[in-house]
C-alpha cells in the first residue's frame, strides 16, 4: 500500500499507456472493419458489372430446333429517304462503323440485349424514315428454318448477305413467314424497315 502512495505517479503514467493502448486498438479495429466494408462494397459493384456483362451475351433459344439467336443490333433511324434509297448496311453491316447521312451527327450500331423475340416493338419512326436490324444466329446444323417477321410499309430481309425477302405496300402491316437456309455455324440476319407513312413497329418470332 505505502508502494503504492509513493509511485502513484508511476501508476497515473502506467494508466496512461494503457489507455493509449486502447485508443490505438479501437483505431485499428475501425479501420478495419472500413476497409472490409469497402473490400464488400467493391466485391458488389464487381459484381454488378459481371451480371451486366452476362445480361449483354445473353442469347435467346429456339424451341429444339438446334439454333441460338444473340441480341438485336440497331442502326438509325435515317430520316427523308425512300425505301430503295441504299444507307450502307445493305452491303453488309459492320458494327465497328459510322454511318453518316445529311445531318450533323452519326449513326453506330447500338445492342438491345433487352429486347424479347414475340414482342412487339414500338419504332415510332417518323414518316420516310427507316432502320436496320441486326442479328447473329448459330445453328448446329446446317438445315432450313423458319421465322416470322412483322412490321409497316416496307421489309427487306438478308440471311448470310443474300436478299430472302423484300416487299413495299403502304399500310400493309402484316406478318411475314420467311423460309431460308441455315449454314452450320455462325448466320447473319439483316432486317431494313421502312415507314412511309402508317405506323411502325417491329415483331419477331422463331
Amino acid at each position: 500500500m505505502v508502494f503504492l502512495v509513493k509511485h502513484d505517479f508511476l501508476l497515473m503514467i502506467l494508466a496512461g499507456f494503457v489507455m493509449l493502448g486502447f485508443c490505438g486498438c479501437s483505431q485499428q479495429v475501425a479501420i478495419e472493419t472500413t476497409d472490409t466494408g469497402e473490400l464488400a462494397a467493391d466485391s458488389a459493384l464487381e459484381a454488378g458489372y459481371n451480371q451486366a456483362d452476362k445480361s449483354v451475351e445473353h442469347v435467346v433459344s429456339t424451341n429444339g430446333e438446334g439454333v441460338t439467336y444473340e441480341p438485336w443490333y440497331a442502326l438509325g433511324p435515317f430520316y427523308n429517304i425512300t425505301f430503295e434509297q441504299v444507307m450502307g448496311p445493305e452491303k453488309g453491316p459492320d458494327l465497328t462503323r459510322e454511318y453518316e447521312q445529311d445531318t450533323p451527327f452519326k449513326y453506330k450500331w447500338k445492342l438491345h440485349p433487352e429486347w424479347k423475340d414475340g414482342e412487339g416493338l414500338d419504332l415510332k419512326l417518323p414518316p420516310k424514315s427507316n432502320m436496320y436490324f441486326y442479328r447473329i444466329a448459330e445453328a448446329e446444323a446446317a438445315g432450313a428454318v423458319e421465322f416470322t417477321v412483322g412490321t409497316g410499309d416496307g421489309l427487306q430481309v438478308w440471311v448470310n448477305g443474300r436478299e430472302v425477302f423484300k416487299r413495299f405496300e403502304v399500310g400493309n402491316a402484316n406478318t411475314e413467314k420467311i423460309s431460308t437456309e441455315f449454314k452450320k455455324g455462325k448466320n447473319t440476319i439483316l432486317l431494313k424497315v421502312y415507314n412511309e407513312a402508317s405506323a411502325s413497329e417491329l415483331f419477331f418470332e422463331k
